[in-house]
C-alpha cells in the first residue's frame, strides 16, 4: 500500500477544521477533539488546497512526479559541432551576423 499524500503534524495544529470544510475530496473526518484525520487518503487529488489554506503550516501534500515533466526538465546535451551543424544548414553566415552590413 502506498503511503498517505498529506501529513498532518498534529503538534502545530489547532484543529480550525479549515482543511476538513475546504477539501474537495472529503478527504479528512474530525476525531473527537475535533482534530482532522485522514479517513481516505486514496481519494486526495493533491489539489494543496489543505496546505496552502492551513493557517498553521500543519498540513504537508506531496505532490506526484509528473513523467513528462521529468524528462523535459533534462533534454539531451547537444555538442558544439552538433548546433554549429544544425545551424549551418539553415543559416548562411550573412543571416548569422547581418550587423556588418548596416553600418
Amino acid at each position: 500500500m502506498a503511503a498517505t499524500p498529506v501529513q498532518i503534524d498534529l503538534g502545530l495544529c489547532k484543529a480550525c477544521g479549515i482543511c476538513i470544510e475546504l477539501c474537495p475530496d472529503k478527504v479528512f473526518d474530525r476525531d473527537k477533539l475535533a482534530y482532522p484525520v485522514i479517513a481516505r487518503p486514496e481519494d486526495c487529488s493533491q489539489c494543496l488546497i489543505c496546505e496552502l489554506h492551513c493557517p498553521d503550516f500543519a498540513i504537508e501534500v506531496r505532490r506526484r512526479a509528473k513523467k513528462q515533466a521529468k524528462a523535459a526538465a533534462h533534454p539531451p546535451e547537444l555538442s558544439r559541432d552538433a548546433l554549429v551543424a544544425a545551424t549551418s544548414n539553415t543559416l548562411s553566415p550573412d543571416e548569422l551576423c547581418d550587423h556588418d552590413s548596416e553600418g
